[in-house]
């Protein structure tokens, strides 16, 4: 993929996942309402059902339980004369007639349950409908005993009507906490709502009485659903029953689980292969960028050798110099030196892919590291001397003998000695420390260089990179030393770790376990 395409395709995705994420959001939002508002039908047709319950329980207790001579030694007293109310309608044909009739009783008993006013008020109706149909015939039909019992009785229906009417009585006198509770959970229940609850009755003057669980006391500052318990005579409401739902939003989300879990899973799945596209594609972008930097430098590093190669072949083709013993040498040492440059940067590449490829084996031998490590040092010391450098040792171990292997460690303490040198315009001044931490042989080398930004000390060992790309080539290399050192030393089961200041220098700390 071309790179410049790449913000573009980004951009692309990123306004689709923002409109796709945003008409998602806009939908678990619609879909909350609308259970939401389920939620509330149903909790209001249950406490329909829970105030009607409770209202007949209380006109039971008077009627069947804890007063069952109640209406007995009221009824002679309080006895009003029963109404009839009858309704007829006929229709004739030829020879038919049709009778249509309803007769209806209604008998009201008004009876007193306190001293203060306070009563029951108690309507029966007896009701009996029907349709005679009549057949005109010319012969009388004579009138049977049977037939004239059969007109004379009538069959009721009787329907039974009560109200209380207690303005006056304690709201602790007419139900209890524990009828409340058991009623409402039980039409909740039927409403198909099984939740924690809490309720409480409140009078008409929007204060809590002392008909309520601790559930409402302790969260009634949340949403409550209100419905008229017990009315007056007027029909003016005196007791509210009230309900809170504490854990309201996991039931909605408990009684839809699978419809929300599998929104959010596809909501998340298409977030995550987004991300990983975007991450991808960024990645691809700086592999290749990283890639066209290592072309360049790699050309850059093999251009000087060659062209000095080339100069010295034309030189030995000379015959003058042909057949100058001292200038052969010269010319065949130049070219000697340039090929074994061009040599180690081939070899770095080979190194870094078989590290890569986990093809590298250590050969791990009992060495004294501390010998090792002068060794080197000293060695190096006269490549800064020539940039009027110094490279100070500062030795301070007691246990320096363990394994390791020579040829990749002395390779990768070369390249960290390299790097601090090359990255120190002028004058470099490298010190070198060592010492005992436990179980761990420490090794510092620190420089007085550029140093790096802060941002940056996390990724210079990352393979190609460089602080430095393009086609900048004021400090040489291909960006796989510090990767090299890593994999190496990591190898041995050690650390490395970087601090760095820019226009202060860097310290490199190299950890290896002695066992």
């Amino acid at each position: 993929m071309n790179n410049k395409f790449i913000p573009f395709i980004s951009v692309l995705m990123t306004i689709s996942m923002i409109v796709f994420v945003t008409l998602q959001l806009y939908w678990i939002k619609e879909l909350y309402s609308a259970l939401n508002q389920d939620f509330s039908n149903k909790v209001y047709s249950a406490m329909e059902s829970s105030a009607m319950k409770i209202s007949q329980l209380e006109v039971d207790k008077y009627l069947n339980q804890e007063y069952k001579n109640f209406g007995k030694n009221v009824i002679a007293g309080n006895n009003a004369q029963p109404t009839q109310f009858y309704i007829q309608q006929n229709s004739d044909s030829a020879n038919r007639s049709t009778i249509t009739f309803q007769k209806s009783i209604v008998e009201n008993q008004n009876i007193p349950i306190s001293q203060k006013g306070d009563s029951l008020k108690l309507t029966k109706l007896y009701t009996d409908e029907g349709i005679l149909k009549i057949k005109k015939e010319s012969n009388s039909e004579p009138l049977t005993s049977q037939l004239s019992k059969d007109i004379s009785n009538n069959t009721y229906a009787l329907r039974e009507f009560a109200k209380l009417s207690a303005s006056n009585l304690p709201i602790e006198k007419r139900v209890d906490e524990k009828t409340v509770d058991s009623v409402v959970a039980k039409e909740l229940k039927l409403s198909g709502l099984d939740t924690k609850f809490g309720f409480a009755v409140i009078d008409k003057h929007n204060k809590i009485t002392k008909v309520a669980n601790k559930i409402y006391n302790d969260e009634k500052d949340k949403i409550n659903y209100t419905y008229p318990l017990f009315t007056d005579s007027k029909d003016e409401t005196l007791y509210t029953l009230a309900l809170v739902f504490p854990r309201k939003d996991y039931s909605l989300a408990k009684n839809n689980l699978p419809m929300l879990l599998g929104t959010f899973m596809s909501l998340l799945t298409i977030l995550g292969i987004y991300i990983i596209s975007i991450n991808y594609m960024m990645r691809q972008k700086k592999i290749s960028d990283i890639k066209t930097d290592f072309i360049n430098n790699m050309s850059h590093e093999f251009k000087t050798p060659l062209a000095t190669i080339s100069v010295a072949t034309d030189s030995l083709s000379n015959d003058k110099i042909a057949t100058n013993p001292e200038k052969v040498k010269y010319y065949s040492q130049l070219i000697k030196q340039e090929n074994l440059r061009m040599k180690k940067q081939v070899e770095n590449v080979l190194n870094m892919s078989k590290l890569e490829r986990n093809e590298v084996q250590l050969f791990l031998k009992e060495t004294d590291v501390r010998s090792l490590i002068k060794k080197i040092t000293e060695s190096f010391g006269l490549i800064v001397a020539q940039r009027n450098g110094t490279l100070t040792q500062e030795f301070n171990t007691e246990k320096y003998v363990f394994k390791i292997d020579e040829f990749h460690f002395s390779n990768a303490l070369v390249n960290l000695l390299d790097n601090a040198n090359k990255y120190s315009p002028e004058n470099p001044a490298i010190t070198v420390r060592t010492r005992n931490e436990g179980n761990w042989y420490v090794i510092e080398i620190s420089d007085k260089g550029m140093g790096m930004d802060m941002q940056n000390t996390g990724k210079i060992f990352e393979k190609f990179f460089r602080e430095e790309t393009g086609n900048i080539h004021n400090v040489k290399g291909q960006g796989l030393g510090l990767s090299y050192v890593k994999k190496i030393i990591e190898l041995h089961k050690g650390q490395i770790l970087v601090e760095s200041t820019k226009g202060k220098g860097s310290t490199f700390t190299v950890k290896l376990p002695m066992s």
